[in-house]
């Protein structure tokens, strides 16, 4: 066998087993139109065939996707047929890759998110030289009274930690031990959160079947999609 020949055969075998490798890869990915087909055969957010434990973003609540539920709309104009519905009682949340995602970060369905846990720069920051005063011309020293530090203090208050009142309530015209009243807008989004928690806890009341006939915004066609819609 010459040289030239042998060269070819070995560039010929890694090529096939390149393909080969493509090709079970290309098998493991995630397909929608694997996905449980049953009532809305044309819908790419039905659950997975196999199941798996999942969360929802609007509840935040784990079970199994098998638990998904076909809440199905009827005389739609359009011709939708419904929404697979995360199984926490009263979540709005629904469709599988779209409002609930398996909780195994490698299941075929999650390729492509990425994890970001918002520390990007952080590494960059230097404190010693922003205490210098050397970041960005930033002044290292806190001024309580410089206009933006008084403002975000205002704002977001600048009593931090209550244990950083221990020892120092008489500053805020407070007895030992008291802490100060909270933000209304904090009290008014812990009262919507522990409302929003009590609902889930609640029974059922999303209806299984949802008739869209009369609703005007569902009686014009939708407009063709084309690339004049990308922003960018």
């Amino acid at each position: 066998m010459s040289r030239d020949e042998s060269r070819r055969r070995h560039e010929s075998a890694a090529h096939a087993e390149e393909t080969e490798r493509d090709a079970e890869h290309e098998s493991e990915r995630w397909d929608p139109d694997d996905a449980i087909q049953g009532e809305a055969p044309k819908d790419h957010f039905a659950p997975p065939p196999v199941p798996c434990e999942c969360w929802c973003m609007h509840c935040r609540r784990v079970f199994m996707s098998d638990q998904i539920w076909f809440q199905r709309v009827i005389n739609d104009p359009q011709g939708f047929e419904g929404f697979w519905k995360c199984p926490t009682p009263n979540c709005s949340g629904a469709g599988f890759t779209f409002d609930i995602h398996p909780t195994d970060p490698d299941h075929p369905a999650n390729e492509g998110w990425c994890y970001d846990d918002d520390e990007e720069g952080e590494e960059d920051f230097d404190a010693e030289a922003f205490d210098a005063g050397d970041a960005d011309g930033v002044a290292g020293d806190w001024d309580p009274e410089e206009p933006t530090y008084k403002a975000l203090d205002d704002l977001f208050g600048d009593d931090g930690d209550d244990d950083d009142l221990e020892g120092e309530e008489w500053k805020f015209g407070l007895q030992p031990g008291e802490r100060p009243p909270e933000p209304n807008w904090m009290e008014q989004a812990r009262r919507e959160h522990e409302e929003e928690e009590a609902r889930y806890d609640q029974p059922d009341e999303r209806p299984r079947v949802i008739d869209w006939g009369n609703r005007p915004d569902r009686r014009e066609s939708p407009k063709p999609f084309d690339d004049d819609d990308i922003p960018f």
